[in-house]
């Protein structure tokens, strides 16, 4: 791959970023309606019941003592629906009922007679339990957090592997559930959208194959145009064959049909163990050393795609059952879920991500962003956790009380918590990157006792190269201050590459003037002749200052993968320029008087033997006269 394929210009990832912002933006408004799914419940009439004649429900079971029993329902009779009156809308699905709720129905009897029955109905909670309702906000957090670092890598690195992954992610939103919530909360309204929201949603699941076969580089080799042809052909398929057998239809069915549930969930199984499939692919393709860095995160990838492999067997089992009321049964499915999205798969990308850099992202995921972003997720999750308690005590006396001791405990676990994950993030993602940095200012510090040219040319090349894994590095000294750079230095440069800086070159001349560090990506019509090419093309000048006069610039490549310097590493090695600025000048000076009292000395000597001379000229001048 090539260095400028590798880096998109700005514009590029602003364009990608803002798309996929905008569609994640898109899915959480349309999702909003879920937060109240623990206030949500379901008028149970307490009879078992098939959908007959349009809008008319014939009665097959009452249950003893229920709602039906009660107004004196039998089975046989038949109630008649009308979907334009609110109260039918109540009666017939879930809806957030006010206490002492009352409805009224027409039934027609087995002899053909009408009757106008009134029903007060039961109140079944759709989340009954902390455990159900904990399970399902985590659900859900875990899609928006996983979208979001997809969005964030989208922007970061445009291409196939990260456009498939976030639009798989949103094929994880639990759409079935939201159709539930919406048909409550506003009952005549939005219907229509919702209706093919979950086909278009869980037709999103294919992409896990392409995702898996450019990942780690983001490009598929082997792959012919005539493939992904034939791949986007078969997924119209899929989305039409989702679109016409799991659309909801209000009244005539509560459930999802059992036929394409069944193949719904047999597709994606067969999908992820492609994606499986794929990954190990990869990895055997890869030479000894990509696999080194790849092992853990292909296994952890694989063991997420088989635990939601896991997820979608007990998601088809549930929804093709027909017959419980509340998702308590859905509640281990969606654990699971939050679990693997939580932890094993963040875990297992993250580590090729951060830790390993086999994914180009350029310098977007400095360790000041990544702190940021755990940071925000964690007390995200936190709060969320805080509002729930909150709305699960609202009704009880203690609740002021209750609601102040949570405030002051949230405080003190957001500033314990902000402390604990800066530490973890380095720590565990950064280890071997803190290591180097460690060592790199151990270098900074010894620098001021350094005594000779030579080893401030080793700190800023040598070491940086070596620690950092930058591709190349090569120091240019200036000897006067108006003459030419010449390279003193280098790591990943040959002699056929350009030995000299022109002073009169506009990087020379900028980094004169500016005294900063500046990036080359999109710059490289600065660079002179004869530079290298490929990751060892230079990305960073960094100058050398003393006492306002540039006294060498150094210029740095990529890391070895083809991935720019983050800005930490940035200021490290600007830091690290200053400290050799400062040793040079204590250097050059200590040469200067080495070289002076050797000038000194050797003029003292010199005027010893020429004293010694006019002393034997004129004793000899006088033995002759």
């Amino acid at each position: 791959m090539t260095q400028k394929a590798a880096q998109p210009r700005p514009w590029v990832r602003a364009l990608n970023g803002s798309i996929a912002l905008a569609l994640l933006a898109l899915l959480v408004v349309i999702y909003l309606p879920t937060l109240k799914a623990v206030d949500v419940h379901r008028a149970d009439l307490g009879f078992r019941g098939e959908w007959t004649e349009g809008h008319a429900n014939r009665i097959t079971g009452v249950t003893p003592g229920g709602a039906a029993e009660r107004a004196g329902l039998r089975p046989g009779d038949i109630l008649e629906f009308d979907p334009k009156q609110d109260d039918d809308w109540v009666l017939a699905g879930y809806r957030q009922m006010p206490e002492g709720f009352r409805g009224s129905l027409t039934v027609r009897h087995a002899d053909g007679t009408r009757t106008v029955v009134g029903l007060e109905p039961d109140r079944v909670e759709l989340l009954p339990t902390f455990n159900d309702r904990a399970a399902w906000m985590t659900r859900l957090l875990s899609a928006v957090l996983l979208s979001s670092l997809a969005v964030f890598l989208v922007w970061a690195r445009p291409g196939l592997m990260t456009w498939s992954l976030m639009l798989w992610f949103f094929a994880g939103w639990p759409a079935r559930f939201l159709a539930d919530i919406s048909f409550a909360l506003e009952a005549k309204s939005r219907p229509e959208v919702l209706a093919y929201l979950l086909p278009v949603t869980w037709s999103l699941a294919p992409l896990v194959v392409p995702f898996a076969a450019t990942f780690p580089r983001g490009v598929w080799v082997g792959r012919a145009w005539w493939k992904g042809a034939t791949a986007v052909a078969l997924w119209l398929a899929w989305l039409f064959y989702l679109c016409s057998t799991l659309s909801f239809v209000p009244f005539e069915r509560d459930w999802l049909p059992r036929g394409p549930t069944i193949v719904w969930g047999a597709v994606s199984v067969l999908l992820y163990a492609v994606g499986i499939a794929m990954l190990v692919r990869n990895y055997r393709r890869s030479d000894q050393a990509t696999q080194a860095r790849l092992k853990w995160a292909i296994l952890g990838m694989s063991t997420a795609l088989a635990l939601y492999s896991v997820y979608v067997v007990q998601v088809a089992a549930f929804f093709s059952a027909e017959r419980a009321l509340s998702f308590s049964e859905f509640t281990p499915a969606q654990w699971l879920f939050a679990f693997t999205s939580l932890l094993v798969w963040p875990a297992s990308f993250g580590y090729a991500l951060l830790r390993e850099r086999v994914v180009d992202i350029q310098f977007a995921i400095s360790r000041t962003v990544v702190y940021g972003i755990v940071t925000t997720l964690v007390l995200v999750f936190i709060a969320v956790l805080h509002w729930l308690f909150g709305r699960m005590i609202e009704h009880s006396g203690l609740a002021f009380g209750l609601e102040g001791l949570a405030a002051v405990g949230l405080g003190l676990v957001l500033h314990r918590a902000s402390h604990g994950i800066n530490v973890t993030v380095d720590r565990v993602l950064f280890r071997k990157h803190h290591a180097a940095e460690e060592r790199l200012r151990q270098v900074t510090a010894a620098l001021p006792y350094a005594s000779t040219e030579r080893s401030i040319a080793e700190a800023l090349v040598n070491e940086p190269a070596r620690n950092l894994k930058l591709a190349s590095a090569a120091l240019f000294y200036r000897d006067s201050p108006e003459g030419p750079l010449r390279r003193v230095r280098s790591e990943g440069w040959s002699d056929s590459h350009a030995s000299s800086l022109d002073p009169e070159s506009f990087l020379v001349r900028y980094v004169q003037a500016e005294h900063t560090a500046v990036r080359l990506d999109d710059e490289q019509q600065w660079l002179p002749p004869g530079v290298p090419e490929g990751s060892a093309r230079p990305m960073l000048a960094v100058p050398m200052v003393s006492q306002h006069a540039l006294s060498a610039v150094v210029l740095y490549g990529s890391h070895v993968n083809g991935t720019l310097p983050d800005p930490d590493e940035v200021e490290l090695l600007a830091a690290l320029a200053r400290a050799a600025a400062t040793s040079h000048q204590q250097v050059r000076i200590a040469t200067l008087t080495r070289e002076k009292e050797a000038a000194e000395h050797q003029a003292e000597t010199e005027r010893a033997r020429n004293a010694q001379l006019e002393a034997s000229l004129q004793l000899l001048a006088r033995e002759r006269g």
